[in-house]
Parts: structure tokens; sequence; C-alpha cells
């Protein structure tokens, strides 16, 4: 094999994607009102958390969902008022997320507008927000998508989605089939770049001692 092949097949193993992941919380079998619901799988490259409320919430039961009521009858964000989940890389990998969608129902009398945030800036400002329809049917495949800023992360992360401007303070919003989509990628150790880089200047030295060679066995003009 040549020194210029080794050296691409190295690059390859170091940078490629190992695997692509969707996180899903389908919530399948809850009652709605655990204080914490698991997602349906973890991936290989990382850790997910467990599905959680803020403090400002109070669980309420409603089967295959994630429900809560208290939530703020204020036309703006309450800080309190969120579901929220983790993704923490696994050590050796960084991950790229590109989108967070969901399915969610309000009562008749719950929140009219949801948004979402994350850590990256802790919190402040919106990914997406949204406005609910005053009805109380389900809206599905609702989705955020996610920027560069979301791109080669090595530490973790955790999604907030908050819900606001309830019409009732004992109006319920309930969220379902949450799904994170996104990639993991290996992320050479410091051995891992001196290797790649002792193989390029291997190859580079191969390459110019071919050349020398080569201009020695040229005919004289």
């Amino acid at each position: 094999m040549k020194t210029s092949s080794l050296i691409l097949i190295s690059l390859s193993v170091l940078v490629y994607p190992t695997c692509a992941q969707i996180v899903t919380f389908s919530f399948n079998g809850s009652s709605g009102d655990e204080t914490t619901f698991s997602p349906d799988a973890q991936p290989i490259s990382a850790t997910v958390g467990s599905m959680s409320r803020g403090p400002g919430l109070t669980a309420n039961s409603f089967a295959g969902a994630f429900n809560s009521k208290a939530w703020t009858t204020a036309a703006a964000i309450d800080a309190t008022d969120y579901y929220a989940f983790s993704i923490t890389p696994n050590s050796g990998f960084g991950m790229t997320m590109t989108s967070l969608s969901l399915d969610e129902r309000r009562s008749l009398t719950g929140v009219r507008n949801w948004s979402v945030r994350s850590s990256l800036d802790s919190f402040s400002s919106d990914l997406a927000s949204f406005t609910v329809l005053d009805n109380d049917e389900v809206r599905t495949g609702q989705s955020t998508g996610l920027g560069t800023a979301f791109q080669g992360l090595t530490s973790g992360l955790e999604f907030r989605i908050y819900g606001f401007a309830s019409e009732s303070g004992t109006g319920t919003w309930r969220i379902d089939n949450v799904q994170l989509s996104g990639s993991f990628s290996a992320v050479p150790e410091p051995h891992e770049y001196a290797l790649v880089a002792g193989l390029g200047l291997i190859g580079f030295a191969g390459w110019r001692r071919w050349v020398l060679r080569r201009e020695a066995n040229l005919p004289q003009a």
C-alpha cells in the first residue's frame, strides 16, 4: 500500500462520522405524570438524560405523553416552566445536532406559546418559538432547526422546551415523540494527530526523493 493511501485512510478513520443517530422519547407506556422519563434507547456514542420538568410545573397524568400543569399565564417565559433533557458525547467523540422535533397538545386552557432554548447560551435566547392555536388538537412534527453553533460539540448540551401564556394555571400542556437528530464523529487524541502528522512527513519525504531521482535521470538540454 502506498504511503499516500495510508495517510488518506488514517484521516478518514479520525474525522469521518462514525454513525448517525436520532434520540427519541416516544413515552410509550407512560402515565404522563412521572417525575422523569427515559429515552427509547441510548445512542452508541453519547449519553442522553431523562426528560424532566422545571420546578415551576406540576406533573399531571395523561397516558402515552409527558404532561404538566401550572404553566405561567404571563406573556413571556418563566425560567422555571419547561421540559428538559441533556445529551453528552462519550469520551473520544464529538457531536453535531441538526434538528429537534416533537408533537404537542394543550388543554383548552393550556399554553398559547412555547419555545426551545439550549445551554449553549445559558438558555438566554430562543432557537425557535411557536404560537399554539386555541384548540386542543395534536400538532405533530413541530421542528426546530439547529445551526452551525451545534456542530462539532465535545461537551454536554441541555435543551429546554418552555411553555407560557397559559389561559389558566390549571391548564395542561403535553409533549410526545420528541426526536433529536444528529451525528457523531471520532475526535482524534493528541497521539493520533501526531500519527497523522508523522505519516504526512513520511509521505512528503518519499515524494521528494522520487522527484529528485526523476530529475537526476532527465537528459540534459
